[in-house]
């Protein structure tokens, strides 16, 4: 499309799209669009631009304008702009312009559903609607010709939306239609189209009081702006409701994904709570913030706790949940999506495929389809309160299916991942987590050694956790260890962790779930390759932080590289961010870092890595980065 209308005016030769920065050129080219296959006068141009007063160089104006969008039409004068006696015509297909692009997509939609054919009539109206950057020739200067097309074209998107409703409700998505439609008529009030398909969509959820209460306040808008009853479908919507006809509970399409009505089903899907749970009291708090009866919500509060491999996050999840779970009558579901297992992730369907079952949908009927059981999922979640832990997330697309549509319900995600798409796009909240304080790991320590033996050895017992990094799944793991050691001192322990192989000794048995090293591996694997070389090489420098123009020269790339290399590091918190552009590794990490490295690295690599570092321009190095401070080199 060389032409976009449908938002800001955009014009291009096909390969690229340019805004036209001046007003009256923008107006010139959009008249020259409303236009299109006919000749539009260079008069009508110069009236529609200055009116009854333009300039006496007017025309002259006008022609350069031409010659301006003919460059940014490809240059050629032929090829769309053309001249017609004393006017221009703009020569254009119809795929050329968005707007008619819209026009036939909607046509073939409604073609569609002629044909019974709902799910592709969805699929058209879903592909043209997304052409919509905005109110149509947004940034065009408004005169009579350019404001009547916006409004014809804005008439068009609105009743198109009507149409993918419309479709929707056959379908049986009939939350995502309340979810929509209470938006849509707040903003067009007067549209009793879309107050029916607010109330028929509510009914069909179960929401039988809330449909008649839309009813009532359709009524209250078109009295008091119109001064009319409503119509016919509105009187007719609401006497089948009161009267609880069944049949309108069922869509019209045979392959439609209905909820029928069943007997209530309360799911308690949480797991057993971790043994020992210390601290994080600020997180507990700020997770207590999202609980839905603390604000007014139109949305449901989706809370992602975030942090490195081991660091307590499933922990804190099921802990808070076990704490609020009275304030979910209707239940709480629980996953493991296994996005950083040894296996692949857990399919969004198998998830679907465990969840609905507790909702009260019988095993054989759950749809084989994701966007169906989506459907099923959140029109059974419409109108409850209910909690949903996501633990283990790999990413948004794994998620978003699982995520409910309407107020009232709480989802908390865990993942080694930020889950930025969440944040930016599903209106999430991210809670980073930390490794525990001194004073926590202490508290920790002494709930899984005992008072007696932490009191005897608190020098030690610091030292101990020290070398643990204050990870909590380090602490469990060395604390398990020692216990399995009743005379070897917490001294004596701390000892051998400071002098042997600390991931080794930082392993539970044969339980591969229960090992640092582990741990960290799948979070190391799941990087791409040049992320993966620059983490390996970080576990060669002893320093406290690192800014991108050090690790470039570590890595041997540029620095806005190396930042991008940097930030994705951070994103998967195998790197941690202290201070702007200033990156550090936790000490367990550095120590997997090197070991990394020394399985995958030459020598020769190591050593060029290093010297690259150290010979760089010290006036980009941040001050405590290890180039700034050449007698810290390790030997290699």
């Amino acid at each position: 499309m060389r032409f976009r209308m449908l938002g800001s005016l955009l014009v291009g030769d096909g390969a690229s799209l340019s805004r036209i920065r001046a007003d009256q050129q923008r107006l010139v080219a959009a008249l020259l669009l409303l236009e299109a296959g006919r000749a539009v006068p260079v008069e009508r141009l110069v009236d529609e631009l200055w009116g009854e007063r333009p300039p006496p160089s007017a025309a002259a104006t006008v022609r350069g304008y031409v010659m301006r969008l003919r460059r940014l039409l490809g240059g050629d004068p032929g090829s769309s702009l053309v001249t017609q006696g004393r006017g221009y015509e703009l020569v254009v297909e119809d795929g050329d312009v968005d707007a008619r692009v819209f026009a036939g997509l909607v046509a073939s939609a409604r073609h569609a559903l002629t044909d019974g054919q709902p799910e592709t009539a969805a699929a058209r109206l879903s592909q043209g609607l997304a052409l919509w950057r905005g109110p149509a020739l947004a940034d065009v200067p408004a005169r009579p010709a350019v404001t009547a097309e916006a409004e014809r074209l804005g008439q068009l998107r609105l009743a198109a939306v009507e149409d993918l409703l419309g479709v929707q409700l056959e379908l049986g998505a009939h939350a995502e239609v309340v979810h929509q439609a209470q938006r849509l008529v707040a903003e067009h009030p007067l549209r009793e189209r879309l107050w029916a398909q607010l109330m028929l969509a509510q009914y069909r959820c179960g929401r039988r009081a809330q449909a008649l209460d839309a009813y009532l306040r359709a009524r209250r808008v078109l009295v008091e702006e119109l001064g009319l009853e409503p119509g016919p479908e509105l009187r007719e919507l609401q006497r089948v409701i009161l009267a609880g006809q069944p049949d309108v509970l069922a869509p019209a399409h045979r392959g439609a994904v209905a909820v029928p009505a069943r007997a209530r089903v309360v799911p308690a899907q949480l797991p057993a709570e971790v043994a020992a749970f210390v601290g994080r009291q600020a997180a507990l708090a700020q997770l207590g913030s999202h609980l839905p009866d603390q604000a007014d919500r139109r949305s449901p509060a989706i809370v992602v706790i975030a942090g490195a491999a081991g660091v307590g996050k499933t922990a804190l999840a099921v802990h808070w949940a076990h704490r609020v779970r009275d304030r979910f009558p209707d239940g709480q579901l629980y996953v493991d999506l296994r996005g950083w297992a040894a296996g692949a992730p857990l399919h969004p369907l198998d998830a679907l495929a465990g969840f609905l079952p507790a909702l009260g949908v019988p095993a054989a009927e759950v749809p084989d389809e994701v966007a169906r059981a989506a459907a099923v999922y959140r029109s059974l979640l419409a109108g409850n309160r209910v909690l949903i832990v996501l633990d283990n997330a790999r990413g948004p697309g794994q998620v978003r299916p699982l995520l409910p549509a309407s107020p009232g319900s709480t989802v908390v995600l865990t993942s080694r991942d930020q889950l930025r798409g969440l944040v930016a796009r599903d209106g999430a909240v991210r809670l980073d987590l930390d490794v525990l304080a001194p004073r926590g790991a202490r508290t920790l320590l002494t709930r899984l050694l005992g008072a007696e033996r932490v009191d005897a050895e608190p020098e030690a017992t610091a030292e101990f956790a020290r070398l643990c990094g204050h990870l909590p799944l380090a602490l469990r793991i060395a604390a398990a260890n020692l216990a399995d050691r009743p005379r070897t001192t917490v001294a004596a322990y701390a000892a051998e962790l400071a002098t042997g192989d600390r991931l080794r000794a930082l392993e539970a048995g044969e339980d591969a779930d229960a090992a640092v090293r582990v741990a960290f591996e799948r979070s190391y694997t799941a990087l791409p390759a040049a992320a993966r070389r620059l983490f390996r090489l970080l576990g060669l420098i002893p320093g406290a932080a690192i800014g991108p123009r050090a690790a470039a020269a570590l890595a041997g790339t540029d620095d806005a590289a190396a930042a991008v290399l940097l930030d994705r590091l951070a994103s998967a918190h195998l790197a941690g961010e202290r201070a702007p552009n200033r990156y550090v590794l936790h000490d367990l990490l550095r120590l997997y870092a090197a070991e990394r490295s020394g399985v995958e690295d030459s020598s020769a690599e190591r050593g060029a890595a290093l010297d690259r570092l150290l010979d760089h321009d010290p006036q980009g190095v941040d001050p405590d980065s290890p180039a700034a401070h050449r007698q810290h080199t390790p030997s290699r």
